[in-house]
């Protein structure tokens, strides 16, 4: 595996949140590691344009003034930032991030998220779950204040299954552990596996060695320093949640085979319980082709 250059092209959406302000910390975070741009967008709702017409002048005033103070803080911290307002209704705004990450050519993607279930999530559509169904590159969503923020140095966790989770797993973490100084742990929680027949079995210890052993490997071929450690048996999202407290994870990256429509989230799937389960950012890494 080639050296990473970590992300470069980085979106980050926002609505003016303390999630949203949080993310932004990050988003300065990772550019920095990377030398990386950032662009800001937001979208304006036009449920409340067709609401408030006459007051068109006003919204556009609000929206600019949000995108601008924090393409200011990007600018400030040292960071090439710019900025887009894009039209949506309000079930359209994860397609149009979408769209501008597709335009902007972007190799991340980040947003904050207020915490919700899913079911609560999907009810008041929350952009941060949609943008997993809509985004094929790899997408950060924060909830709240991190360490991450703090430095540019990160201890990256990185919770993988195996399989086709290896390849743009490790590539996640490696960009995300970009910075000089910055570590990733690879873990792996040993789960029943259904065969094409639809006999399930449980995981060997060599089976599981050789899962972690390919991910370490292919990082430290890339020049980061990497480690493995087996999870104890449980649910998954909350053995790797934590794993990451007591790691002291600045980032969980997981590898996942991203669902592609909203009523998957109902399904319960290891990523959407993972964001129930931590206050620290989660970075899924970009949905595997078929």
């Amino acid at each position: 595996m080639e050296k990473t250059k970590g992300f470069t092209q980085i979106l980050l959406a926002t609505d003016g949140s303390e999630q949203a302000k949080a993310a932004e910390d990050v988003a300065i975070a990772f550019a920095h590691a990377s030398s990386g741009k950032v662009r800001v967008v937001h979208v304006w709702n036009l449920e409340v344009h067709h609401r408030h017409g006459y007051w068109d002048v006003e919204v556009r005033t609000e929206a600019e003034a949000l995108v601008d103070d924090a393409v200011e803080r990007m600018k400030a911290a040292g960071i090439e930032a710019d900025r887009e307002i894009c039209r949506a209704d309000g079930d359209h705004v994860a397609a149009a991030v979408a769209g501008a990450a597709r335009d902007y050519q972007a190799d991340l993607v980040i947003a904050g998220s207020r915490g919700l279930s899913d079911w609560q999530s999907i009810r008041r559509h929350s952009v941060s779950h949609q943008l997993l169904c809509v985004v094929d590159s790899p997408v950060l969503i924060v909830r709240g204040r991190s360490s991450a923020a703090g430095h540019d140095a990160q201890r990256i966790l990185l919770a993988i299954a195996g399989g086709d989770d290896i390849v743009p797993g490790v590539r996640a973490a490696a960009a995300a552990a970009a910075a000089p100084g910055s570590q990733v742990m690879v873990v792996h929680v040993a789960q029943a596996i259904v065969g094409v027949q639809g006999f399930a079995y449980i995981e060997s210890d060599d089976e599981i060695r050789e899962t972690i052993s390919q991910a370490v490997g292919r990082l430290k071929d890339a020049g980061i320093e990497a480690d493995g450690m087996v999870g104890q048996p449980g649910p998954v999202a909350q053995v790797v949640a934590d794993a990451a407290a007591m790691w002291k994870a600045d980032v969980i990256v997981i590898g996942s085979s991203r669902m592609g429509d909203i009523g998957s989230m109902l399904l319960g799937s290891v990523t959407h319980q993972l964001l129930r389960s931590t206050e620290r950012p989660v970075l899924v890494s970009e949905r595997v082709k078929a």
